[in-house]
C-alpha cells in the first residue's frame, strides 16, 4: 500500500472531511478521493461513509488507522536512519492535544519550535476522550501534550509545568474581586464540554461527578463559543487563565476556592524521531527559562 495513500487517509480520519484533509495536506480533492478508491479497492473493504456533513470511518476503517500510523512511523524511522544530516531540517511532526491546551501551551512550544526549525511540517491533532499518552503509543502522533497521570508502556513522559484554571463569570453575576468557591460558582449554571473533556474531569474530581453533572446548562465542542455564551448570562466556565485573559468585556475572571490546577505533560515514545526529539529539547528549553507562560 502506498505511504502517501496511508497519509491522506489519516488526515481524512483526522478531519473528517475530503475538502478539509486535502487543504491540510496541500493536495487537490480528486487526489484524495482517487487515494482513497485505490486503497479500498486493494483491501477489499469500504473504510468510510460519505455524507452530507463530510466522511465517518467505518469499523475497517477505524481498525486501519492505528496499523496505518505505526507503518507511517516505520516509515519515517528508515528515512531517519538514512538521512541523519538532513531529518531535524525537512522532516515530518505530529502533535497531540486537548483542544483547552491548544493555546497553552501547545501554540506556544510549536511557535518556538517553528522559528527554529521552519522546514519541518507539523500537523496538530485535538483529542479530547482518549488519554493522550495512548494516542502517542498508538503511533498517532510523535508528541502529546495533555494532562494524563498514567502513561503507557513505551511512552515517556517530562513535566511542563502546572497550568492555573479559572472561572469565567457573567459581569452580572459577579461578586467583586476575590476567590469564589467552587460550589457557590456552579449554583450559577455550568458552561462546559462533553462528560470527557480534562476541565470537566477536573471539576468532577473535586466535586464529584453528579454534582458537576446537576450544574451544566450547556454543553459545547468550542472552547471558542464559550465566551460568548458567559457574556449572555448562561452560566459560568472554567478555562486555563492564560486562554481566558482576552476574554473582553462583559465577563469577569475568577480564581476558585479551592484553587484549580493541573500539571501539564510532554509525552513521548521511547526512541523520539529526529524531529520529536528536536521538539523536546526546544520546548524542554523553553519550560526551564520560563517561556510556556500559564503552564510554566
Amino acid at each position: 500500500m502506498d505511504r502517501r495513500h496511508l497519509e491522506y487517509f489519516l488526515a481524512l480520519a483526522d478531519r473528517g472531511s475530503i475538502s478539509a484533509a486535502a487543504r491540510g495536506l496541500g493536495v487537490s480533492q480528486p487526489t484524495i478521493s482517487e487515494a482513497l478508491a485505490r486503497m479500498e479497492k486493494e483491501c477489499g473493504l469500504t473504510l468510510v461513509r460519505r455524507g452530507s456533513r463530510g466522511v465517518t470511518l467505518t469499523d475497517a476503517g477505524r481498525d486501519l488507522t492505528g496499523p496505518a500510523a505505526q507503518v507511517l512511523r516505520a516509515y519515517r524511522d528508515l528515512d531517519h536512519a538514512l538521512h541523519p544530516l538532513n531529518v531535524v531540517q525537512r522532516g515530518r511532526l505530529t502533535v497531540v492535544c486537548p483542544r483547552t491546551l491548544a493555546r497553552d501551551p501547545a501554540a506556544t512550544a510549536l511557535g518556538a519550535f517553528k522559528r527554529k526549525f521552519p522546514n519541518i511540517a507539523v500537523t496538530m491533532l485535538s483529542n479530547d476522550t482518549d488519554g493522550i499518552a495512548t494516542v502517542v503509543a498508538s503511533g498517532q502522533a510523535d508528541i502529546g501534550l495533555g494532562v494524563d497521570e498514567v502513561f503507557d508502556e513505551g511512552v515517556e513522559r517530562i513535566l511542563l509545568g502546572r497550568q492555573q484554571i479559572v472561572a469565567l463569570v457573567p459581569a452580572a453575576r459577579s461578586e467583586g474581586e476575590g476567590a469564589a468557591a467552587l460550589t457557590d460558582l456552579l449554583r450559577i449554571g455550568l458552561i462546559t464540554s462533553p462528560r470527557d473533556d480534562v476541565t470537566r474531569r477536573l471539576l468532577a474530581e473535586r466535586l464529584g461527578e453528579g454534582t458537576v453533572d446537576e450544574a451544566v446548562v450547556a454543553e459545547t465542542i468550542s472552547v471558542a463559543s464559550m465566551i460568548p455564551l458567559v457574556r449572555a448570562g448562561v452560566g459560568v466556565a472554567f478555562l486555563p487563565e492564560s486562554v481566558a485573559d482576552t476574554v473582553g468585556e462583559g465577563v469577569v475572571l475568577c480564581r476558585t476556592r479551592p484553587p484549580l490546577t493541573r500539571d501539564i505533560w510532554m509525552f513521548h515514545g521511547s526512541t523520539p524521531s529526529p524531529a520529536a526529539q528536536a521538539f523536546i529539547e526546544t520546548t524542554s528549553r523553553l519550560r526551564d527559562e520560563g517561556g510556556m507562560g500559564n503552564a510554566g
